[in-house]
């Protein structure tokens, strides 16, 4: 008996063990077999059909759906080439999804020794069903893709810059969606040479993508970036995204209030940001979990930066939910800033499209859903100005 009380004791942690590090690659496997069923290309289609035309013509910026980068045309150009629309599909769905089970067995991987049983299985949950992310997986979007690779940059930074750098420049020239990471890298000394490289990677890269749109149009004058970039703000303004409800910049937002946006407000919202930004970040200590810090409002103000900003883009809130959720646990955080971080969550988790939109959901609904969620965003930002605030009344009181 006293011989297989032993040998129980020493499996229950080996099991619990296995089952921690299978866990995090469940949700994905979950919506792979939702995906199996379904047989549209949705967003995907778009860029492939932008790639078509970079390709035919090097002007993909000519369809009223293209808002994407030169090194996207490129990448969407060259698969265009390589296999049909609904092939490519499939695959990039098979990525996305791998991309995102690979997220969560890395970070949840790393917190198993860090946190208590309820709060590891607590967050996974929260991630798991956490629906910007969702969203970007049915969307057929590279939100995830992108994110990953910034991840994966950063967490080099300070070890290898230049290839924390390449990472982080690819991402930014497939999708800028963390464009502000290497503004933010350069304010410290410490990860200036990582931000140096950043900035000079996604300079190359989009050069790279203009040179093969310049050179499918036999036309030089389309290697000059500040037309392909004004073209973007254009888009911006354009009808599809200028004021629609599923638009969550904070220019869309006040075109929805009636100032109608333009370059002008487009450069002061985003001068704005920047100023919150260094604000924000610039009196973190460089040990401990300040780090992370810059990383998550790096990804949540840079979405926020431009003039679109679609609902699948909440992922970028995720980094400052886990790292305030982290740091609530940790200090003992009052009850309040439980609450309003619970309200952020809620808030993001209020819009399932295009799941909605395919499950036929009242219309109404869906509109009342995004009007309300995209101010998760907001909430999120306050809460942890607050929290900083609260943090820094303790440190001095002490």
């Amino acid at each position: 008996m006293t011989r297989s009380v032993t040998v129980d004791d020493a499996r229950a942690p080996r099991s619990r063990w296995s089952l921690r590090r299978i866990a995090p690659i469940l949700p994905a496997l979950v919506l792979a077999v939702i995906a199996v069923g379904f047989r549209y290309t949705a967003d995907f289609g778009l860029a492939y059909q932008g790639g078509v035309e970079a390709w035919t013509s090097g002007h993909p910026q000519r369809l009223l759906t293209w808002t994407a980068t030169p090194f996207f045309a490129l990448v969407m150009g060259l698969t265009s080439r390589a296999a049909s629309l609904e092939v490519s599909a499939r695959i990039f769905m098979a990525v996305d999804l791998i991309a995102w089970a690979a997220l969560l067995s890395v970070v949840w991987t790393r917190l198993t020794d860090r946190v208590p049983t309820v709060w590891w299985w607590a967050t996974l949950a929260a991630a798991a069903v956490f629906a910007p992310a969702v969203s970007t997986i049915f969307w057929l979007q590279p939100n995830l893709i992108v994110f990953a690779l910034a991840l994966g940059g950063f967490v080099l930074v300070g070890r290898h810059n230049r290839s924390a750098g390449w990472l982080i420049g690819l991402s930014i020239s497939l999708k800028p969606i963390v464009v502000l990471l290497p503004l933010a890298l350069l304010l410290r000394r410490q990860t200036r040479a990582a931000g140096a490289w950043s900035i000079a990677t996604a300079a190359l890269l989009s050069l790279v993508g203009l040179g093969f749109l310049a050179w499918r149009a036999d036309d030089a004058a389309v290697f000059n970036p500040f037309d392909y970039f004004a073209g973007f703000l254009s888009k911006g303004r354009g009808p599809i995204a200028a004021c629609v409800p599923e638009n969550y910049s904070p220019v869309a937002l006040l075109c929805r209030l009636g100032l109608a946006p333009s370059t002008g407000i487009t450069l002061a919202v985003g001068i704005g940001l920047l100023v919150m930004g260094w604000l924000l970040l610039r009196n973190l200590p460089s040990t401990g979990a300040a780090p992370w810090q810059v990383f998550a409002a790096s990804s949540l103000l840079s979405g926020m930066l431009g003039p679109i900003d679609w609902a699948s883009y909440g992922i970028l809130m995720a980094p400052l939910f886990l790292v305030l959720a982290y740091e609530f646990w940790r200090e003992k955080a009052a009850p309040p800033l439980w609450i309003g971080l619970g309200l952020a969550f809620l808030l993001a988790e209020l819009v399932w499209d295009p799941l909605e939109s395919l499950a036929q959901a009242p219309v109404a609904l869906v509109v009342i859903s995004y009007s309300a969620g995209q101010f998760s965003q907001y909430v999120l930002l306050l809460l942890w100005i607050r929290w900083r605030q609260v943090r820094s009344k303790a440190a001095h009181s002490t």
